[in-house]
């Protein structure tokens, strides 16, 4: 049974969120500020996702983020208000997967929240694959990525888009299609999404993320994997 946490202030908000995802079937714990949070992602054990506000009342939802991405890969929704897009790219920068904006419809949340169990399921029972390019290899049964034979730490959302693009050298994907894969389909929001993850991970693989090697720009489309 999927262990889901909600971190918003909003009681209203909270409940509604907290009913629609325990008709599925789920597990969930919702708290209403920053210092709950924390007890409670460090006393829950393994979670399966966390979804967080990121205006709250005491300890805001960034700082959490970066917070719970020193010990987990925990796939991480964050709401936001409309008005709140520099939040959201400071959100995706530290370590979110994915953001839901403002007023949202449970329906929603709940295609985004079985997406995201959905990938992690496909992830447990892949097969002992490896894509190895020069300098870089991806462990897609282990979910690890070897750059120069250093271990690399990507969020869950890095680490599928990496592995989507490198799956498949010289193909190109656009920003869309990369959002819409991720996600089956059920993809709602922002596809320049894509390009705060791209930059991340250009930051954690690439020699010089300027003059990308791996991961390359298709101007006016989207991104490709070189074909080394």
């Amino acid at each position: 049974m999927p262990k889901i946490l909600i971190v918003e202030d909003d009681p209203a908000v909270r409940d509604i969120l907290k009913i629609a995802l325990e008709r599925e079937g789920m597990t969930v714990e919702a708290v209403g500020n920053g210092e709950r949070a924390l007890k409670s992602f460090h006393s829950a054990g393994t979670l399966d996702l966390v979804i967080l506000d990121i205006m709250l009342p005491d300890v805001d939802g960034v700082t959490l983020c970066q917070e719970f991405r020193r010990s987990s890969d925990v796939p991480i929704v964050m709401l936001t208000a409309r008005e709140g897009e520099r939040n959201v790219v400071v959100g995706l920068e530290v370590g979110a997967d994915d953001y839901v904006t403002k007023p949202a419809s449970p329906a929603e949340i709940v295609s985004r929240v079985r997406a995201h169990l959905r990938r992690r399921r496909m992830d447990a029972q892949s097969a002992n694959i490896r894509y190895e390019f020069p300098d870089l290899m991806i462990d897609l049964s282990r979910r690890q990525v070897w750059v120069r034979e250093e271990l690399v730490d990507l969020t869950a959302t890095e680490f599928e888009i990496l592995s989507l693009l490198a799956a498949h050298p010289g193909w190109v994907y656009s920003r869309q299609q990369i959002m819409q894969q991720l996600w089956d389909g059920d993809f709602y929001g922002e596809a320049r999404s894509a390009d705060v993850h791209i930059q991340r991970i250009r930051k954690k693989i690439e020699p010089d993320p300027k003059e990308p090697r791996y991961i390359q720009t298709v101007r006016g489309i989207g991104y490709k994997f070189a074909e080394l």
